[in-house]
């Protein structure tokens, strides 16, 4: 469980470094800073692949909330 829990850090940390990168090209090249489509897309692809474990529902949930956290990582990025 702690190597679980490692993979995760690292994995959350590497998204975060995207976000934020994401964030910088937006904002250089003027777009919004979210994509509701991309998202929804992202989230679908994902679900319909996920291997067995957490619930359909649960695992919406969890990544839902990881893209509110990225976006707000764009967002952040975009305003400066």
């Amino acid at each position: 469980m702690d190597r679980a829990n490692t993979r995760l850090l690292a994995a959350l940390a590497a998204r975060a470094r995207i976000a934020s990168e994401i964030g910088v090209l937006k904002r250089r090249l003027g777009l919004a800073a979210a994509d509701p489509r991309r998202e929804r897309e992202m989230l679908a692809q994902l679900l319909d692949s996920a291997p067995e474990g957490f619930s359909r529902a649960a695992l919406a949930r969890i990544l839902k909330s990881v893209f509110r956290e990225s976006r707000a990582l764009v967002r952040a990025k975009t305003r400066r």
